[in-house]
């Protein structure tokens, strides 16, 4: 991963266009924290980019919890499988 200011995007935009064009990518930062990325349209689709992504969070060592994750957002109405009584 190439870590890019936003000075230096600004500067060198097609630059860095051009290199993401040929299929590198780059994580834009502002004032040491990461606000986007460029990626090329020629990389993984969704898959390749959450096996990506799942890399990163086991080699930084983050515990993530899909039932902590997902507990503000899961619809908690009975179904036949789970009913309120259980």
């Amino acid at each position: 991963m190439n870590k890019i200011t936003i000075e230096e995007i600004t500067q060198n935009l097609n630059d860095y266009l051009q290199r993401a064009k040929a299929g590198e990518s780059f994580t834009i930062f502002q004032a040491d924290e990461p606000i986007a990325k460029i990626i090329s349209v020629k990389s993984g689709g969704i898959l390749e980019a959450f096996d990506a992504f799942r890399s990163q969070i086991i080699a930084e060592g983050i515990d993530l919890e899909s039932d902590e994750i997902f507990a503000d957002v899961r619809d908690r109405t009975p179904t036949p499988e789970q009913p309120c009584w259980s």
